[in-house]
């Protein structure tokens, strides 16, 4: 899990990306009166606003994020998360605390690379037991 980074939904393009940037993430937590109401990605950017000509400078985040947010429990199970991703057809998942409020941020890559690192892992170890008893 990934922290999250708050930006005023107010912010332009160019300002966000600036953030991104420095910060080496691939998104941004839009902000209004410090709540949380939409999520601006680098896809947004590339889709919404430099695909379609609009100049960065002066669109603001409010006007390409993706909205509504979708969120989880942070207790979710990984293959559970994996189910809401594909859902809704997401690339990243907010993760709640027990109060609601977001705590982070896990990405599709994140889940699959853990679930497919343990089930390898899981064959592996397999495997070694195998040729063990092979060789008794």
């Amino acid at each position: 899990m990934h922290g999250v980074t708050p930006v005023p939904m107010e912010s332009s393009i160019t300002e966000a990306a600036k953030i991104m940037n420095r910060k080496l993430i691939g998104s941004v937590l839009a902000v209004k009166d410090g709540e949380p109401v939409g999520m601006l990605t680098e896809r947004d950017i590339l889709r919404k606003v430099v695909a379609k000509g609009k100049d960065p400078r002066t669109t603001s985040i409010y006007e390409v994020m993706s909205s509504p947010l979708i969120t989880t429990h942070k207790d979710t199970s990984l293959p559970e998360a994996l189910k809401i991703f594909r859902k809704h057809y997401i690339r990243r998942l907010l993760i709640t605390d027990d109060d609601g409020k977001i705590v982070g941020i896990i990405t599709h890559r994140n889940v699959v690379l853990s679930i497919s690192t343990t089930y390898f892992a899981k064959q592996r170890a397999r495997r070694s037991i195998l040729s063990n008893e092979a060789m008794v």
